[in-house]
Order: C-alpha cells, then sequence, then structure tokens
C-alpha cells in the first residue's frame, strides 16, 4: 500500500486548538506545579502531624516519580485507545483525592498512597503525557510552540511563595484542603470541556506503509523499540531531563563544594527554575523552526560547553549566568521532545513514544544523583559528573541530527483528498 502523504505541518489549526491548549496547560500547571511545588515546604509539617523522620517524610516524592515513570508506558498506549478527555479526568481526580487524603489523614501508610498511588498516576494521565498529547493532536503548526506554552511552570513558581506564608497562619491539612478545592474548581470543569480529537481525526502517521502500523496509523510500542531514530530522540532528550534533575537535586551542596555558602547556592537553583520559564518557550518556537531533533541536537552542544565551563568553578555572577543558561536548555526538552517525536513518528504514535521516553529516563536520572552524590563522597569534588553529564550531551548532539534525519510523518491520504 502507499505511503500517507502530504505535508502535515502545513495544515491550519483548528480554531478549537487554543481551547484545548490551555485546558492542557492548566491541568500539567495544576498537578506538577502544586506536587512538586508544595513538598518540601511540607516537609516539616508532615514529620510533626504522623511522627516520623525526615527520611520517612521525603520518600513521598520518588514514589511520585517512580510511580508516574513506570506506568507512562501503559498510560501511552491507554490514551491511543481510550477517551483522552476520561483519562484526564481520572487524573484530576486522583489529584483531588491525593489532596483530600493528606489533608485528613495521621496514618504514614496513606501518606505514601497518598503519593504513590494516587499523585503517581496522576502525573502520567493529567500532568504529562495527557496535556502534551492533547496539545500535540490538535496543533499542527507552531506545535512546539504550543508545547512551551503548556509546560510553563507558573505554578511551581508561585507554590513555595504561597505556601511559606500560608503556613503561618492556617494549619498544613487546611492547606492541603484548600489547595484539593482548587484543583478541583479548576481542573474538573475545564477537563469536561477537552476535546479528544479534531473534527475529522486527521492526525499525522508514521511514514511507513500501512501493513506495518496499527489500525489508527500510529507504531506499536514494540515498533517504537525497535527504530533507532526512536531511541536516538530519547536519549538526546534524556540528557537534558538527567542534567534538570540533577541540578534541581544536588545544587546546592555542589554550590557549597564551590565555596559559595548556602543562601548563595540555593539563589542559584531558583535563579535555574526561574530562566527556565523562558526556555520553554524559545526552545519550542526553536523546534518549530529547525525540527525537534535539531533542536535537540543545538541543545546538547550548548549544554555540553556550559558543563566543561563549569569544570573551571567560576565566581558567583558567572556560575550564576551558566546555572541560568543550564536551566533555560533544560525547560526545553520537552517541547522540543515532542516536536521530534511527532515530526518522525506521527501524532497518532506521541502518547506512545512520550510515555516510553518517561521510562527511558528514570535509570539515567536515578543513577545520575546516586552516583554523583557517590562521586562526591569519595573524591571530595563533583567534578567527575560534571564532566560524565557534558559527556553525555555530546553524545546527545549526535543522536539529535541523526533523529532529525529521515522520513517525516504526513497527514493521511484521505485526509489530504
Amino acid at each position: 500500500m502507499a505511503l500517507p502523504s502530504g505535508p502535515a505541518s502545513e495544515a491550519p489549526n483548528h480554531p478549537l486548538a487554543v481551547r484545548m491548549g490551555v485546558i492542557a496547560g492548566v491541568s500539567h500547571n495544576m498537578v506538577i506545579g502544586t506536587v512538586m511545588g508544595s513538598f518540601g515546604l511540607m516537609l516539616a509539617s508532615a514529620e510533626q502531624r504522623l511522627g516520623i523522620s525526615g527520611e520517612q517524610a521525603a520518600a513521598g516524592i520518588p514514589l511520585v516519580l517512580v510511580g508516574s515513570s513506570v506506568l507512562a508506558p501503559f498510560v501511552g498506549v491507554l490514551i491511543a485507545k481510550v477517551s483522552l478527555r476520561l483519562l484526564m479526568l481520572i487524573g484530576a481526580l486522583l489529584t483531588v483525592a491525593g489532596y483530600l487524603t493528606l489533608a485528613f489523614t495521621q496514618s504514614y501508610a496513606l501518606y505514601l498512597i497518598a503519593y504513590g498511588l494516587l499523585f503517581g498516576p496522576a502525573m502520567s494521565l493529567a500532568g504529562s503525557i495527557g496535556p502534551a498529547t492533547l496539545v500535540t493532536r490538535w496543533f499542527n503548526r507552531n506545535r512546539g510552540l504550543a508545547l512551551g506554552m503548556v509546560h510553563l511552570p507558573v505554578v511551581i513558581a508561585v507554590v513555595p511563595w504561597t505556601l511559606e506564608r500560608a503556613l503561618s497562619v492556617t494549619s498544613p491539612s487546611t492547606i492541603y484542603l484548600v489547595i484539593g478545592l482548587i484543583c478541583a474548581v479548576l481542573m474538573l470543569p475545564l477537563v469536561l470541556l477537552a476535546v479528544d480529537h479534531p473534527p475529522g481525526n486527521a492526525e499525522t502517521v508514521a511514514p511507513e506503509p500501512s501493513e506495518k502500523r496499527t489500525a489508527d496509523g500510529s507504531l506499536s510500542m514494540v515498533q517504537l523499540l525497535a527504530r533507532p531514530r526512536f531511541w536516538a530522540l530519547s536519549l538526546a532528550a534524556v540528557a537534558s531531563m538527567t542534567s534538570s534533575v540533577l541540578l534541581g537535586s544536588l545544587l546546592v551542596p555542589m554550590g557549597m563544594s564551590w565555596g559559595f555558602t548556602r543562601p548563595e547556592a540555593a539563589l542559584l537553583q531558583s535563579i535555574m527554575s526561574l530562566v527556565g520559564i523562558a526556555g520553554s518557550i524559545l526552545f519550542g518556537w526553536v523546534a518549530d523552526r529547525i525540527g525537534g531533533g535539531r533542536a535537540l541536537a543545538l541543545i546538547g552542544f550548548d549544554c555540553a560547553v556550559l558543563w566543561v565551563l563549569l569544570l573551571q568553578h567560576p565566581p558567583f555572577w558567572l556560575a550564576a549566568l551558566i546555572i541560568g543558561l543550564i536551566g533555560m536548555h533544560g525547560a526545553g526538552a520537552i517541547p522540543t521532545l515532542g516536536r521530534g517525536l511527532s515530526d518522525a513518528f506521527g501524532q497518532a504514535s506521541y502518547s506512545r513514544g512520550f510515555g516510553l521516553v518517561t521510562l527511558v529516563g528514570l535509570p539515567f536520572i536515578a543513577f545520575a544523583v546516586v552516583g554523583s552524590a557517590r562521586v562526591f563522597s569519595v573524591t571530595g569534588s563533583y567534578d567527575g559528573a560534571i564532566a560524565a553529564i557534558s559527556a553525555f550531551f555530546a553524545v546527545a548532539i549526535v543522536l539529535g541530527l541523526y533523529g532529525a534525519s529521515g522520513a517525516k510523518a504526513q497527514a493521511p491520504v484521505s485526509a489530504v483528498a
């Protein structure tokens, strides 16, 4: 059978695309922004209320990350087969249920359940894969920019500042309850307005003969895993994800090892997050102009240089500039990956592909964080870990360029006609 034909990227966006983008942005921000933004500030209150140690309380976020990463491939498959609106609604309900559980529980077991079994699946359904898939399906033009806008970390930038002041005037239980109610009021009505597909359902399909695709024009998980281009795009993006999580976890001790004070090192972390807001939009726009794979290669080149500069242990002002630029590039990984996957394998394959990338990245991220801490404990320096991340980015340049090669996904023949 003939390959699909027609330039998918030139098709205009449906008038409802902007609405879908708003729904996706609110869902992403309310789930990831509130969970990740509130966790650190609520740790002390969790210790006191549940009578647990700091290490026990800190287990919440690892459970969220492991739960969402392990479930991500299955969520990607479900999204391709089941109503996206229904799955995002389930994610919204799980988010609300998680905060209600935290508001009323006195049990450490329920505390862990809230993070692992409620917030974990919610992250995949309504925080990452669901919203990104909704945008990918509805945007043909400026898809990378739309993904960048949706992933702007607006809520996560506001929540810590707000909660710090709220804790001085109200109880942690009330705060959890209010967050849950806000999530319910904002997410549930909006998610119900989501529409799974644009009218006509003319998603771009994988550039393969129809007998090598599934019925909806997508590639199965096994087929994606058998494509070298998928691995190239995945690992190029995982380099940025690993970099971001590593700095988010270890930047304070890393900065102190360079001779900075704890407040100075914490300021570096804030600079990285704030500058990252610009990176999400910038690299989404870049991906629309040069393609997702080439944008990932550009991120790899820039970050390889920036991480090498950190080996020089620069003064604070220069370290702040470098860390800010690394944060900007790291925030650009998701929209560039989204553009790259949909360009290479079609909008119909996006949810499966993004879910698999999330799982692929988990061992790299875990090894980087644990390994970097180990390197410091043995050598008294993070230089070995910094050099390894820089080398990973150098490899990502080649991987991104390879991922950009080959046939591009196009609209189905019937849609072109």
